[in-house]
């Protein structure tokens, strides 16, 4: 595998002998046309038809029976949330959603994305093209699209129910050899993400840092969501902010995130640089946390496509920091951690229902599981 020459990685294993079969939903006919035109450019994709809100949607599915569908989230009649709860009930299928960048689009999104979801991407603006414009949404759109027929959707739809801060209980003393804790993630990342933080007890005694591949815009909202189910505090980076315990940082979409030393302190730097396809880039993150904290590092790698974060966590194991990669029955796109796997850079290989137990023996230097 090819990991230095970009962030992506390409659609390649399990490729579908047959075109994937796409199902666009959308209450506007320029999005509906916008988004089939896009489709119809790859050759591994047909859109078997369109439909204008949740209600149509869900008498097409059940004639056309489509391998994907890209669902917008606000149509009349029938929404796209709950139109999303009906499929997941009675006919799980693989959904992109589609969502303006506003404060209830993003809203709705995130919540999309706890329901079952596999991803979304924004809808164009044209009048903003620097936020949105058709170039950068085609790309995307495919490869998710790609991406999401070979998704099995049981790894989103029956992860584990959110549990309360009560287990594993930390020891009083850690032994004081890490600095922090940094996460990268992509696909089904923030589904994985609610799951996993929330076993964060508020006493947790590192700072934590995460680059979620998320389009510019919606890192804020993640931020504040998880902020809501979570014992540490959850916000977004600016350059300056502190890793501290007792707080989760989110690195800002649409840029770039490292960190630094400033005297005792370790602190995130934001900035447009350097300009990489992925913002933020988990393996730049990887790579300023290798400069500055070495072996005093814990990292984690979770679900996502691409190979993203794989070089970065291999230098960090090189230096000595403790690596773990989330496994590849429990990711919703074994790319990112397999990237990582191949490279040798994975100390731990767990479950993502596993992993923070992981954490914490790291952390006490238990020794009662065994690792890869």
């Amino acid at each position: 595998m090819d990991v230095g020459c970009c962030d992506f990685g390409f659609y390649q294993e399990g490729v579908a002998t047959l075109p994937i079969r796409v199902l666009v939903v959308d209450d506007s006919a320029l999005i509906r046309q916008v988004l089939s035109d896009i489709l119809k450019q790859d050759p591994d994709i047909t859109v078997i038809g369109t439909a204008v809100d949740g209600e149509d949607a869900l008498q097409k599915i059940a004639i056309q029976k489509p391998d994907v569908i890209t669902l917008d989230l606000e149509m009349p009649k029938m929404n796209g949330l709950d139109c999303l709860a009906k499929i997941m009930e009675q006919s799980p299928i693989p959904v992109i959603m589609v969502s303006y960048l506003t404060t209830r689009g993003a809203e709705y999104t995130l919540k999309g994305l706890e329901m079952g979801a596999v991803d979304f991407v924004t809808k164009p603006i044209a009048e903003e093209p620097d936020i949105v414009s058709l170039d950068n949404i085609s790309l995307d759109l495919i490869q998710k699209i790609k991406i999401a027929a070979e998704v099995h959707l049981a790894k989103i739809t029956d992860l584990p129910k959110r549990q309360a801060v009560t287990k594993p209980q930390l020891p009083q003393s850690p032994k004081e050899k890490y600095d922090l804790l940094a996460i990268g993630a992509s696909t089904g990342g923030p589904k994985a993400l609610y799951y996993l933080l929330t076993q964060f007890p508020e006493d947790f005694p590192l700072g934590i840092i995460i680059a979620q591949h998320m389009p510019k815009g919606f890192t804020d909202f993640f931020a504040k969501r998880l902020n809501t189910y979570c014992k540490l505090e959850v916000t977004e980076a600016k350059t300056g902010d502190e890793i501290k315990p007792g707080r989760i940082l989110i690195a800002p979409a649409g840029y770039q995130t490292k960190l630094r030393r400033a005297g005792d302190l370790l602190v995130a730097e934001v900035s447009e640089e350097p300009k990489l396809i992925l913002k933020p880039s988990v393996n730049y993150l990887f790579e300023s946390i290798a400069e500055t904290c070495a072996s005093r590092t814990l990292a984690v790698l979770l679900t996502g496509m691409g190979v993203d974060g794989g070089l970065g966590m291999q230098h960090l194991h090189k230096l000595g920091a403790q690596t773990i990669a989330q496994d590849e029955a429990s990711c919703v796109v074994y790319g990112m951690p397999r990237a990582a796997v191949e490279l040798g850079g994975v100390d731990f290989i767990e479950g993502l229902s596993e992993i923070y137990n992981r954490i914490a023996s790291l952390l006490y230097e238990r020794s009662d599981s065994s690792g890869t």
